[in-house]
């Protein structure tokens, strides 16, 4: 999979995505499946936003059965089980403690009730999976017990606890990445560092875009019978840009931040209710990660980042909530923040986002008086994607002079997921490279799936020595086959050693010079590209 601008002048595709992450990422691959020649762009890298910058879960939404919204929690927990089949080898079951006190919304009785409901509405939760990912069903904990595995908790009033089981994402940027090159393996383009820059419309509709490459500032125009308009926090500027008639859907964009530490976790991981917002403390990829906030963002999207009111708020939450932890900034490794799109109706000026509905929606313009053609998907999580990116692409068939033969995203596995069960396939890669640690295959293989193979074979000379063999070889895999053409692509998003803290700055050198090498950067170009990285890496 590698990057090619010009191939966005092609002749007419039947649909331009705009937005590179889950939503879009999820509309191309399901549009490929169903025959339609797809273009898909981003303006930054894929999966460098709010799809990257979330909780990591793939889950119904407990919290939703508080505001009614049983639909979305049903529909969540349909496409965790969904995950957990096609990608088998990023989605995995996680077991959450959920401690409870002696205040009512926080008694064992309601919150009981509540993963009594989130059971039933969950009943198909072990229908034909792979047993990798099967989900237990809930079950009470004593205090003790409780306190075993949480005892960072606040004591006073805790009178025991549950412990449920929701989906973790073992890296969202790979899952992201995984749907389009399963689109672009069936025959579509994707392309990052693209911008929509200037749109196109007569009386048949909106059919032209031009784009341009940020990264050699040429242009080009890409002709296209739909436009899906799937990017997230910038989804009312597109809208506004596309089409001439007023929004009937606003954005609303929420601000979350989240935190990385050493693990202090005993392997579960804990939801905790706080007055009306909730802590996560999640176990991933050997370290604790902590989630979230979630305020009102009204400044532009693109300078969003989590600055050193936004690590206090939640480390205050944290210190509340686990005052036995004792954990300080020091403890932080590496902080990130993202935006939600949270859909309101037009002119809606309400200022609290926490209890604003997850929901998506979908707006076809030429309803609207818009142009026709143009589509914005709109909201949404990371969990119901696949299942938005469906209905949007049943309704794009609309203009499209091709019969629909029904999405197939449903049981047709990504492009890596393994073959058959994940546990033979680890045990089988874990024999084929004994030479390496059986944690590290294991963590290869649930990153990499059945490319696995292909990752650990490619040629990384150049980096022999100054990176150990694995990452050597993954980095030399992002650039050469992922489209990793910016440094923060490689560190960041193609591994996870830079969120983990696992990569030091010999290392991050180290790969800028091979980058630099094989993408013919400038001196000044790479030493902008580690200043650039470090700003993302740097604890607020």
């Amino acid at each position: 999979m590698e990057r090619d601008f010009s191939s966005l002048s092609n002749p007419a595709f039947d649909m331009l995505v705009i937005g590179g992450g889950a939503t879009g990422a999820a509309v191309a691959w399901d549009a490929t499946l169903r025959g339609l020649r797809v273009a898909i762009i981003d303006k930054s890298d894929f999966s460098a936003a709010t799809s990257a910058a979330s909780s990591k879960l793939m889950h119904g939404g407990l919290r939703y059965l508080a505001n009614g919204e049983i639909a979305l929690v049903r529909e969540g927990l349909r496409e965790r089980r969904i995950w957990g089949r096609i990608a088998t080898h990023l989605v995995q079951p996680l077991p959450f403690v959920l401690p409870t006190y002696a205040s009512l919304m926080q008694s064992k009785w309601v919150m009981g009730l509540g993963l009594m409901a989130y059971d039933f509405l969950a009943f198909d939760a072990n229908r034909k999976i792979d047993s990798a990912q099967n989900m237990p069903r809930h079950r009470a904990l004593t205090k003790a017990q409780t306190l075993g595995l949480a005892p960072g908790l606040a004591r006073e009033g805790l009178t025991g606890g549950y412990i449920y089981h929701d989906g973790q994402m073992l890296s969202p940027e790979r899952l992201c990445l995984s749907m389009i090159r399963s689109a672009v393996a069936g025959g579509s383009i994707a392309v990052n560092y693209a911008r929509a820059d200037a749109f196109s419309r007569d009386e048949a509709g909106l059919h032209a875009v031009t784009v341009r490459d940020m990264r050699s500032r040429r242009k080009t125009t890409l002709r296209c019978k739909t436009v899906v308009n799937a990017t997230g926090p910038w989804a009312d500027f597109i809208m506004q840009a596309a089409s001439p008639a007023p929004a009937s859907k606003q954005i609303m964009r929420s601000k979350g931040i989240h935190f990385v530490t050493h693990d202090v976790t005993n392997g579960a991981a804990i939801a905790i209710p706080l007055e009306d917002e909730h802590l996560f403390v999640l176990p991933w990829q050997g370290r604790t990660l902590f989630a979230t906030t979630d305020t009102g963002f009204t400044r532009d999207p693109d300078t969003v980042h989590p600055d050193s009111e936004d690590i206090a708020a939640l480390l205050k939450k944290v210190q509340i909530a686990l005052p036995h932890l004792g954990l300080t900034r020091n403890d932080i490794i590496y902080s990130y923040a993202g935006l939600r799109p949270l859909v309101a109706d037009a002119g809606d000026a309400r200022g609290q986002t926490y209890g604003m509905s997850r929901g998506a929606e979908i707006v076809d313009h030429a309803n609207k008086g818009g142009p026709i053609g143009l589509i914005s998907a709109l909201g949404g999580k990371w969990t119901t994607c696949r299942r938005l990116a469906e209905q949007v692409v049943d309704l794009a068939f609309g203009y499209v002079e091709q019969s629909d033969p029904g999405s197939r995203t449903m049981t047709v596995p990504l492009a890596d997921t393994p073959d058959g069960p994940l546990a033979e396939f680890l045990e089988a890669a874990q024999a084929r490279h004994s030479s390496q640690a059986p944690e590290r295959v294991e963590k290869l293989v649930r990153l990499y799936g059945k490319r696995l193979d292909d990752v650990l074979a490619t040629p990384c000379a150049a980096l022999t020595g100054a990176l150990p063999a694995h990452l050597a070889a993954q980095t030399a895999y992002a650039v050469s086959q992922e489209m990793a053409v910016c440094l923060e692509d490689v560190v960041l998003r193609r591994l996870t050693e830079g969120q983990t803290g696992e990569i030091d700055e010999t290392q991050i050198t180290a790969i800028a010079d091979y980058m630099g090498k094989k993408l013919k950067w400038s001196d000044a170009e790479k030493k902008r590209q580690i200043k650039t990285l470090k700003g993302h890496m740097r604890i607020a």
